[in-house]
């Protein structure tokens, strides 16, 4: 072995410190990446009467992160094949056994279905769409995939189950699965909101949701048996209706935070307004991005607000770091 010479030792001493510091800059140039980030903000537009606007320009909005005012500096209008962002989107089915009545006369898997059929009918190639079914937990079924007849066959296996509810696991589960797609981040929940099983609580799906791009629409049907009137067995304060009323009010939530919509039915006529409201909904999408200043702390929660002269915009409150 040859011994080291005070400068062989100098020159080993410099190009090791070299292989040291080298992941700390990495780091700190990664960090700074993180930091200047785009932030995707996806808006729908309705005028006075409810109607979806879908020929905004990216100069008629404004866009505002805590009250300072940004530059848009990506726009895309969804209903324009020329200016238009990929779509990701999953689809989560209750298959617990208080979701096999039948609502508008359809059951709540059949409903999904014809939910799925109307959307995956206008989706272009680079689209992709993810089937997560949950009971007692949820599962993905069918993996994102541009294959949609994969989607269709594996609706066609779906059936509910004497099992329980994991709501919360499964809009967690969705929101974790689909936060590495690129382009629009739709999730579709089809349930009646009563959870039973979940390891996670509604906390946990919120603080999933601040740091989530991803908008959130419902199906909601709750179970029709709460709902008879005192002389057919219902009772208006049983502790069924008290949770019917919490889950109900949990998925509102959730689509309010993310800037979707919920939607409820009771009746054919509703449900068939739902389903092709919700197809319009998607087709009718602007996304946004603008460039967010440099983090100030570790966990920081920054509210957007966007602006268009006498339009009402559904759009997520805002987002943590």
């Amino acid at each position: 072995m040859i011994p080291f010479s005070f400068s062989s030792n100098r020159l080993f001493f410099l190009i090791l410190s070299l292989f040291v510091l080298l992941p700390f800059a990495s780091g700190r140039q990664l960090q700074e990446q993180v930091d200047v980030q785009l932030v995707q903000v996806d808006v729908v537009a309705k005028d006075s009467k409810g109607s979806l606007i879908t020929d905004l320009k990216l100069e008629d909005f404004i866009l505002k992160e805590n009250g300072d005012v940004k530059k848009i500096t990506h726009f895309y209008n969804s209903s324009s094949d020329d200016n238009r962002f990929p779509l990701a989107m999953s689809f989560v089915v209750d298959t617990s056994y208080s979701m096999h009545e039948k609502v508008a006369g359809m059951t709540r898997i059949q409903i999904a279905i014809q939910a799925a059929e109307l959307v995956m009918s206008q989706l272009k190639l680079e689209d992709q769409i993810e089937l997560i079914e949950f009971n007692n937990q949820p599962e993905a079924v069918v993996p994102f995939t541009s294959d949609m007849n994969s989607i269709r066959e594996k609706f066609k296996t779906l059936d509910f189950r004497e099992a329980n509810t994991a709501m919360h696991d499964a809009v967690l589960f969705s929101l974790n699965r689909i936060k590495g797609r690129s382009g629009r981040k739709i999730i579709v929940v089809f349930s009646d909101g009563m959870d039973s099983a979940s390891k996670s609580v509604e906390e946990d799906v919120i603080e999933a949701i601040r740091r989530s791009d991803a908008t959130i629409i419902v199906f909601y049907s709750e179970f029709a048996r709460l709902n008879l009137p005192a002389e057919m067995g219902g009772r208006p304060n049983s502790m069924g209706r008290i949770r019917v009323r919490s889950g109900e009010d949990t998925l509102r939530s959730y689509t309010e935070m993310t800037g979707g919509q919920f939607f409820s039915f009771k009746k054919e006529p509703e449900l068939l307004k739902a389903i092709e409201s919700f197809r319009a909904f998607v087709q009718s999408q602007y996304t946004l991005a603008y460039t967010p200043e440099a983090r100030k702390k570790k966990s920081e929660w920054r509210k957007i607000k966007i602006e268009c002269k006498g339009i009402h915009l559904l759009h997520r409150e805002g987002y943590s770091l």
